[in-house]
């Protein structure tokens, strides 16, 4: 209980001191998260960074930075980005996932940074098909800052100990990346879900809910595929069979109509 209290007093004194030392500054930026000087985005939605620049400070010009490189400099950033002086702001009206980094705004001398931050969006198929007796392979594909994946499949969070499941790695070197299954049986149908996260779910508070997707698996009996062509091939044997009967029948009707025909005198 101890233990607990004091951990949130040192919580608590650690967001006053950051407080306290932000009144201090001559610069002021619009964190998300203050004390780790954090600032989050959503891809493809406008990043707006702003750098208040205290009252009574003498005249000067803001400079916007980013991975330590004037804004102006940065190739990615070309014609993306405009700057309102009158209000201290960058902005970027629609970003994309490689505007993550570490920004600075510099003034007079000093410098504050911002770790701007790209919430994580997965993707999975909706739909997955598999036959049993084989392997089930599922990529969730995810973008973001440095993403975290897991994976939970009716309620249970898979790692590379739950029975057969294996997570891996895709091209870009996302860890659980690829979710992977040998042996697939019918009661491993289902829904499997995969969620990822990063700093901005650690330290956005409740403003940042974790990304999820889910696909849909459904197994086939290993026969599934033989039924069809099972079907098919008795639709051929009926037809030849009423062909045959119709055949038959013709010919003795044929038949019975010759005989009775009259002879020649």
């Amino acid at each position: 209980m101890e233990a607990k209290f004091l951990a949130s007093a040192l919580s608590f004194l650690s967001i006053f001191l950051a407080i306290y030392a932000q009144s201090l500054d001559k610069l002021v930026p619009n964190y998300d998260n203050a004390m780790h000087q954090m600032k989050f985005y959503d891809i493809r939605s406008p990043l707006v960074l702003s750098c208040n620049v205290k009252d009574g400070t003498p005249g000067g010009v803001l400079i916007w930075k980013k991975n330590g490189t004037a804004v102006t400099e940065v190739p990615s950033l070309r014609g993306r980005f405009k700057l309102i002086a009158d209000e201290n702001k960058f902005i970027i009206d629609k970003t994309d996932t490689n505007d993550d980094g570490k920004y600075s705004c510099e003034f007079d001398g000093e410098s504050k940074e911002i770790e701007v931050i790209a919430r994580v969006v997965v993707r999975v198929p909706s739909n997955t098909a598999v036959v049993e007796g084989e392997k089930m392979s599922v990529t969730c594909s995810v973008v973001g800052t440095k993403p975290e994946l897991t994976w939970t499949f009716a309620n249970v969070t898979l790692t590379n100990a739950t029975d057969r499941f294996i997570l891996k790695p895709d091209d870009n070197g996302v860890p659980n990346a690829i979710l992977t299954l040998d042996n697939v049986t019918l009661d491993d149908r289902g829904e499997y879900k995969c969620i990822g996260r990063n700093a901005a779910n650690v330290h956005g508070g409740n403003t940042t809910a974790p990304a999820s997707d889910v696909t849909t698996v459904r197994v086939k009996g290993k026969f599934a595929a033989l039924w069809p062509f099972l079907g098919i091939c008795a639709e051929v044997l009926i037809l030849c069979i009423i062909i045959l009967i119709y055949e038959k029948r013709r010919n003795k009707s044929e038949l019975e109509e010759s005989d009775t025909d009259p002879q020649e005198q």
